[in-house]
């Protein structure tokens, strides 16, 4: 049991990708217990438009410190002392990172060199940290030698309150090398409705009612693995049962991936979103397809969208690289390639045609029982595990 607290600083700058939905989560799972919530976060423009959007029936009970002068620098000159002072404004007791890793590559460093973060500060942080990759492995690359000797003097001086993990793996490694820390498995949780009718979820998307489609759900940076699909599916005929459906914000940067995806669009064997997917948007796009897509590159860490397809109901394709990796063939989830391959991308894509309904039904199976894991429920009960 940990001492009382009644009011939380939550801070959280941007709005991107998962940012904005958690940020959701987070603010009203704790406003619901009781709690007094201060947020800290982008509140100037579009992004302030975004927010209240979002938050339209909790945007009262809370108060609200902008991270960003409205030139767009950061409050007080920099994050950490963005976050000190937000901190020392709200006179919250705990501050808690949506995303821990904000600040922390910057914090073991210095703390390395044997400079803390500002004093205000200590004992009182709390948050989700995504990438720890010095826990995987603390001696490579060397600049982890570094961050595991900053991390672990932050630990002795009692830096930290509550940190979270959404990797099972690394929980139980962590856990054993700081068993004084208070360390946290965290779900990576999924919501919405799931039940829509697949060949309804086609019509309104007008997507092909007799095509086996394949989502890939979100931004296409290089790291997502978006071009080694795209190159994939061109070398496939155009009448094959394979259909691409991307959904999600492409660069306007990349010219290779737009042009792909053009290819293939001509080719009548994509459909492109290339904008913000609603919530309701992002259930069709799930219901309405046969197969996810995870080809990530070198991908360290968690994923939504592995969630959203246990949720949907969907077996997945993913490379076999890091966490994604180990949880798609730990729980059955579908199909692994090797990361980075083309060729065994393709393999899987063309096996994933020749399942027959037993072996399908099998994956379905599988998937479900793994979106059972990483519920919202799951989620909100880990959350509130150290305040109860």
């Amino acid at each position: 049991m940990q001492e009382t607290i009644s009011h939380i600083l939550i801070f959280e700058p941007g709005i991107k990708g998962h940012q904005l939905i958690w940020l959701d989560n987070i603010t009203r799972k704790f406003l619901s217990e009781g709690y007094k919530i201060t947020l800290a976060a982008d509140y100037h423009g579009r992004s302030k438009s975004i927010i209240q959007n979002q938050l339209s029936d909790i945007i009262e009970k809370i108060s609200i410190i902008p991270v960003f002068e409205k030139n767009g620098q950061w409050y007080r000159g920099s994050k950490l002392k963005c976050l000190s002072a937000c901190f020392y404004e709200s006179k919250a007791q705990e501050v808690f990172l949506n995303n821990l890793d904000e600040i922390m590559s910057r914090c073991l460093r210095l703390s390395a060199a044997g400079i803390n973060p500002p004093g205000n500060l200590r004992g009182c942080i709390s948050g989700v940290y995504f990438r720890p990759r010095f826990i995987e492995n603390s001696l490579w690359p060397p600049g982890n030698i570094i961050k595991s000797f900053g991390f672990k003097r932050l630990c002795r001086q009692s830096w930290f309150k509550n940190i979270y993990l959404l990797d099972e793996y690394l929980y139980k490694k962590i856990k054993k090398k700081y068993p004084d820390q208070s360390f946290y498995f965290l779900p990576d949780p999924w919501q919405g409705d799931f039940s829509h009718d697949k060949q309804e979820a086609r019509k309104s998307l007008e997507l092909p009612e007799d095509k086996l489609i394949f989502l890939f759900f979100g931004i296409s940076d290089k790291r997502k693995g978006l071009h080694l699909v795209i190159d994939a599916m061109l070398s496939m005929p155009d009448d094959s049962q394979v259909f691409l459906l991307c959904a999600g914000s492409r660069s306007p940067g990349d010219l290779k991936i737009l042009k792909g995806l053009e290819k293939l669009r001509s080719r009548g064997m994509a459909q492109i979103i290339d904008r913000y997917v609603s919530e309701y948007e992002k259930e069709l796009c799930f219901c309405a397809s046969d197969f996810v897509l995870l080809p990530y590159i070198n991908h360290f860490g968690s994923s939504g969208v592995l969630s959203l397809a246990g949720a949907a109901g969907k077996m997945v394709i993913a490379s076999d690289f890091g966490l994604l990796g180990k949880r798609v063939k730990e729980h059955n989830l579908g199909f692994v390639f090797k990361n980075g391959s083309i060729k065994e991308l393709k393999k899987c894509i063309n096996n994933s045609i020749l399942l027959d309904n037993e072996n399908l039904f099998k994956y379905q199976e599988s998937v479900s029982r793994y979106a059972g894991l990483c519920s919202l429920e799951s989620f909100e009960n880990t959350l509130m595990t150290p305040y109860k």
